[in-house]
């Protein structure tokens, strides 16, 4: 009677053991799998979705897009964000990938409690655009955009790019392209969309191609 006793309290001690072990390793995967959050001081803004931090590091901000140089409203989305963050401390909430192609900080950018994407979308100063990653900001992101568009602020009052009859979105794809476009060449004819007109295709979150431009 006592050996089963003895024998019975082994199995209980190894298996709170076991327990407990198994307790700490799914906290730490838990732990991994939140978002690393950064804060820097920025130095520099480059454009109105990239700027560089005290570190010497790149941040681009995710989840929009805005012109280029050399293109309509690059100075002013450029200037706008200087506005919001330039010289101040900003909170980086990073994607799981971490860095793109271009070994740039990718990631969500808040200044106190103001998500700068979220606000260049809003003055109608940025795209929507989305990758697999961060596609948990549409919801969030695209109510703003459709706003931004029905008051054409910034980019929407701008004359569009010439128009065609229609456009091809990919299923599962984030983008949408002119029906010609060279990115359609290997998709499969049943996972292609057409869409009426570039306004419906950008209100829906999708963000022109750009091989394309439509």
């Amino acid at each position: 009677m006592i050996a089963s006793i003895l024998k019975y309290k082994r199995y209980a001690v190894l298996f709170i053991g076991l327990s407990y072990i198994l307790a700490i390793s799914c906290s730490q995967k838990k732990q991994a799998e939140q978002k690393p959050v950064e804060k820097e001081i920025v130095v520099t803004v480059v454009d109105g979705d990239t700027f560089l931090m005290s570190s010497g590091k790149t941040v681009r901000i995710v989840g929009i897009d805005t012109p280029e140089a050399g293109e309509k409203l690059h100075d002013e989305a450029r200037d706008y964000l200087a506005g919001l963050i330039l010289g101040k401390e900003v909170t980086i909430k990073r994607l799981k990938k971490g860095t793109d192609r271009y070994d740039r900080i990718l990631g969500e950018v808040l200044v106190d409690t103001l998500n700068v994407g979220l606000a260049m979308l809003r003055k109608g100063l940025a795209q929507l655009y989305l990758f697999k990653d961060d596609d948990y900001l549409k919801d969030i992101y695209l109510p703003v955009l459709r706003n931004a568009i029905d008051n054409k602020l910034g980019l929407w009052a701008l004359p569009p790019p010439k128009a065609e009859s229609y456009y091809i979105t990919v299923k599962g794809s984030y983008r949408f392209h002119r029906p010609l476009c060279q990115s359609l060449k290997n998709a499969k004819t049943s996972n292609l969309r057409k869409i009426a007109n570039r306004l419906e295709a950008i209100k829906l979150g999708l963000s022109p191609c750009r091989n394309c431009h439509p």
